[in-house]
Formats: structure tokens, sequence, C-alpha cells
């Protein structure tokens, strides 16, 4: 509600002011310039195409910004799938190594039975 009565007060003002402006500047100019426009008809002209560049200025930042956006979150699940198949292949890893682990120990105690097997028919 304070917003929309602000709105209206800002848009009354630049109504007042704006004839002010319109009234002031034919009492300077008097009649029309030989190119047909008037100063005010020109300053609006340059008020428009100031708001246009401003307009297309803020379009394209924000096409600007949803792009480094999406590439940002493009990048961010690229490397989340990146982590994922790392940490796979980590345990992976982890789980081969423990295999191999476990062969090399079960190899080492058959030795050793055999060893201990050979050592006690000696005797």
């Amino acid at each position: 509600m304070a917003e929309a009565s602000f709105a209206k007060v800002k848009r009354v003002r630049a109504v007042k002011a704006t004839t002010a402006l319109k009234k002031k500047l034919t009492e300077v100019q008097g009649p029309t310039n030989a190119m047909g426009f008037s100063m005010f008809e020109i300053l609006l002209l340059l008020r428009e195409e100031n708001e246009r560049k401003a307009e297309a200025r803020r379009e394209e930042e924000d096409h600007h910004r949803r792009e480094e956006n999406i590439f940002r979150e493009a990048r961010i699940a690229a490397e989340k799938v990146d982590a994922e198949e790392r940490h796979r292949q980590d345990k992976i890893d982890m789980d081969e190594r423990a295999r191999r682990d476990k062969k090399d120990a079960r190899a080492r105690t058959q030795e050793l039975v055999l060893l201990i097997g050979a050592l006690s028919k000696k005797e």
C-alpha cells in the first residue's frame, strides 16, 4: 500500500515537473525551431533513447548472469560426477588390494604350514 502511494506521488511529481518544463521551454523557445522539433521533444527523445540503452544493457547483464549460472551449475554437476567416479574407483582399488593381501596372506600361511610340516617330519 505504501509502495503504491509512493509510486503515485512520484508519478504526480514527475507529471508536474514535466508540465513545468514544457511551460518554461515554450516561454524560452517561442515558436518551434527550424527543424520542426521543440527542445522539449528533443530532450524527451534523448531520454527515451537513454532508457532503451539502459534497458538493453540490463537485459544483456541478466543474460550473462544467467549463462554464468548455467555454466557454474554444469561445472558443479561435472565435478560431482567426477568425485563420485573417483570414490567408486578408490573403493574398487581398495577391495582389489584387500583381496590381493588376503590371497598373499593365505599363500604365506600355506607355506608356513608346509614348512612346519616338513620340519616336524624331520624330527
